[in-house]
C-alpha cells in the first residue's frame, strides 16, 4: 500500500460514505463531496466534525486508490469471514446446547414419568392388597358365620344317661322309697324308673331330658329339694343338648318374647325326636329284666308332668316345658351374677 494510505480496520468505509463495493470512482467522489459539505469544521460547529471529516477523508483516498482498497478489501474479507466463521461456531454451539438441553429435559421427563408410574404401580398394588385382605376378611367372617351356624343347627344327640340324675341324702335324717321319689320328682317331668343305689343314693330316670333338667336347675329353690345333699347329672357333667341350649338361650336374650316361643317350640320337637328315637333303637339302662320297659318313650306318650295339672298333655304344654327350662337357667344364672355383684360390695 502507497505511503501515507494508512486506513482504520476497524472502520467501515463503504458504510462511512454510503456507496457499494463495486461503486466507481466517480460515485465515491460525489458521495465523498456530499458528505464533507455537511460536516467541514469551518461549517459545522460540532465538536465531532473535525474527527468525522478526516474519517471520510481518509475513506476516500482508501476507497479511491486500487492497491489501498484491495488491501483493505482484503483485511474487511478476513474480517468478514472470521465473523461467518464466529457466528457458524456459535450456531453450532448454540445447536448442541440446545440439544444437550432437549436430551436433560427429555432425561428429566422420562425419569418423571417412570417415577410417576412407578407411585401408581405402588399405589394400585397396595390398594390391590387392601382389598384382597378386606375380601378376604369378608370371606372368612362368612365362613366363620356358616360355620356357626351349621354348628348350631347340628343339635347333640340325647343318650340315655342324659336324661339321669346321681341324688344323694342323709341317711340318718331322712329315708325314701323308689315310689316316693317317683312321685316327688314327677313334679318337674314324667318319670321312667328310680333305681336305688346304695344307703342315701339312688338315680333318677326321666322319660325326658326337659324333665331332668327342671329338676337339677330347681335344687336351690324348690322346697321339695332342699332334703338332698347333692343333685347331679348321672355322667357328672352337664349334657351336650343342654350345653347346646344354654347358649341359644344367650344368643336369643334380645329376642322378642314371641320368636323364643317360637325357637322352644323346634328346641322341644327336636328333643321329641331324639328321645324316640332313642326309645325305639336301645335297650333300657334300668330295669329288672327283658320284660322292662325302654327308658325313654315318645313323648306324646308320656303322662302330664304333675307340676302343670291333670289336664291331657298338648303340644302347647310341651313347648312350654321347654320355655320353661330356659327361663329357669336364666333365672338362675341371673340369682348368680347377683350374688357376686353382692359379694364384691
Amino acid at each position: 500500500m502507497p505511503a501515507g494510505k494508512e486506513f482504520d480496520p476497524d472502520v467501515d468505509y463503504y458504510k462511512l460514505l454510503e456507496v457499494e463495493y463495486n461503486s466507481t470512482h466517480e460515485d465515491i467522489r460525489r458521495q465523498y463531496r456530499k458528505k464533507a459539505l455537511k460536516v467541514h469544521p469551518d461549517k459545522n460547529p460540532s465538536p465531532d466534525a473535525a474527527a468525522l471529516f478526516h474519517a471520510l477523508s481518509q475513506a476516500y483516498e482508501v476507497l479511491t486508490d486500487t492497491q489501498a482498497k484491495l488491501a483493505y478489501d482484503n483485511v474487511i474479507k478476513a474480517r468478514v469471514e472470521r465473523s461467518k466463521r464466529h457466528s457458524e461456531m456459535d450456531s453450532k454451539r448454540r445447536a448442541a446446547r440446545d440439544e444437550l438441553e432437549a436430551r436433560e429435559k427429555a432425561a428429566k421427563k422420562r425419569k418423571t414419568d417412570e417415577m410417576d408410574a412407578e407411585a401408581k404401580y405402588k399405589a394400585e398394588l397396595a390398594r390391590m392388597r387392601e382389598s384382597s385382605g378386606r375380601r378376604m376378611q369378608e370371606e372368612e367372617e362368612e365362613l366363620r358365620k356358616m360355620m356357626e351356624e351349621e354348628e348350631q343347627a347340628v343339635v347333640p344327640q340325647a343318650s340315655e344317661m342324659d336324661c339321669t340324675l346321681k341324688i344323694k341324702w342323709k341317711k340318718k335324717k331322712r329315708t325314701f322309697e323308689q315310689t316316693e321319689l317317683a312321685s316327688l320328682f314327677g313334679k318337674f317331668g314324667p318319670v321312667d324308673a328310680v333305681v336305688m343305689t346304695k344307703q342315701g343314693s339312688a338315680l333318677v330316670v326321666f322319660k325326658s331330658i326337659v324333665g331332668a333338667h327342671a329338676a337339677i336347675t330347681s335344687q336351690d329353690t324348690h322346697p321339695d329339694l332342699a332334703i338332698f345333699e347333692t343333685i347331679d347329672w348321672a355322667t357328672g357333667k352337664e349334657p351336650a343338648i343342654v350345653a347346646k341350649l344354654g347358649v341359644a338361650l344367650k344368643n336369643n336374650s334380645v329376642k322378642t318374647a314371641s320368636e323364643s316361643i317360637e325357637t322352644s317350640k323346634l328346641d322341644y320337637a327336636t328333643l321329641s325326636t331324639h328321645t324316640s328315637n332313642l326309645s325305639s333303637k336301645s335297650k333300657p339302662l334300668f330295669g329288672g329284666g327283658p320284660a322292662a320297659k325302654p327308658l325313654f318313650r315318645a313323648f306324646g306318650n308320656a303322662p302330664a308332668p304333675m307340676s302343670f295339672g291333670n289336664a291331657p298333655k298338648t303340644s302347647d304344654e310341651d313347648y312350654e316345658t321347654v320355655t320353661l327350662m330356659k327361663l329357669r337357667e336364666a333365672e338362675r344364672r341371673r340369682l348368680a351374677e347377683k350374688v357376686r355383684e353382692e359379694e364384691k360390695l
